[in-house]
């Protein structure tokens, strides 16, 4: 699958997300927003399309619902914002914070997360399609009965991750770091490891690694 970028034109106009709180219809498209606190807010079914958003703050609102396609958020804090059955495709996440948010229902296409805190967030019942998940920290996330395609962790900390029912078959973690990661063996058939990590699978599985002399 060939991953796809936000295609945002060059030219935006420059707009609040304080206005659509109090229209009918909460959509904006092709603007540029910047350097709003939306904390607490009811963004249910919050529509972005080919928007850039820079150094806003959303911690404990409310987006279910959203949809958001052609969006870079640079900067931005998710932390505790419930985003269940939201969309996301074409979609960028730079140097942003989502600690102990919800993603359940969630469906994520041709989204990345670069430089991102995600700890304690959960993925339950979330499709994950071409996502990629590069230099973030996720921490106790929890994935669970997840719809995985091409899901890439690059230069990750996973420690203390859960997967749980979901299939990691072709999931490449060899460059994440983790003290602990937790996930039943029947969902560890196909997951691409380093040389090192297998080892810690193999005692995982129950098997003695004998050291060489």
């Amino acid at each position: 699958m060939k991953k796809e970028t936000p295609k945002i034109p060059e030219v935006l106009e420059e707009k609040s997300l304080q206005s659509v709180l109090v229209e009918e219809d909460r959509e904006l498209v092709r603007s540029s927003i910047y350097q709003e606190d939306l904390s607490d807010s009811n963004l249910q079914k919050l529509i972005l399309s080919k928007c850039i958003v820079t150094r806003c703050s959303f911690p404990r609102s409310h987006m279910v619902k959203a949809d958001f396609t052609d969006v870079r958020f640079v900067n931005c804090d998710f932390s505790n914002v419930d985003l269940s059955e939201s969309l996301f495709h074409r979609v960028e996440f730079i140097d942003c914070k989502f600690i102990g948010s919800q993603f359940t229902n969630a469906h994520l296409s041709h989204t990345t997360f670069t430089n991102c805190v995600l700890n304690v967030s959960n993925f339950i019942d979330v499709t994950l399609k071409g996502t990629q998940f590069s230099c973030s920290s996720l921490k106790q996330v929890n994935v669970a009965h997840a719809k995985v395609k091409q899901l890439i962790l690059d230069k990750c900390d996973i420690d203390d991750c859960s997967f749980h029912e979901t299939s990691l078959n072709g999931v490449d973690i060899s460059t994440c770091t983790y003290n602990s990661f937790q996930a039943s063996q029947d969902i560890l058939s196909g997951l691409i490891v380093s040389k090192e990590q297998a080892i810690g699978f193999a005692r995982l599985l129950g098997l003695t690694v004998k050291e060489e002399m």
